[in-house]
């Protein structure tokens, strides 16, 4: 496998950054938001690497962006 870290992947705390999912109360970054959503959305497919790392691609930020649009923004629930 070709080195992640170096490509055009983003490790899970880049993604989250990136989403916007920080805590307000104390700035920690919302990595669990992603991987519960990877389970409830089959869609997301990160790229699993060396010890288990998420690696994301720009489509799957750009499908979570829409995921967290829905969700967060429009009110809608994962069911609806």
């Amino acid at each position: 496998m070709k080195n992640l870290e170096d490509s055009k992947y983003k490790t899970i705390s880049e993604a989250a950054k990136e989403l916007g999912l920080i805590n307000k109360k104390d700035g920690s970054i919302q990595t669990h938001t992603l991987r519960y959503w990877e389970k409830q959305f089959k869609q997301i497919k990160p790229v699993i690497g060396a010890g288990n790392r998420r690696y994301y691609s720009d489509k799957s930020i750009k499908l979570v962006k829409r995921i967290k649009f829905l969700l967060k923004d429009k009110g809608l629930t994962i069911s609806g």
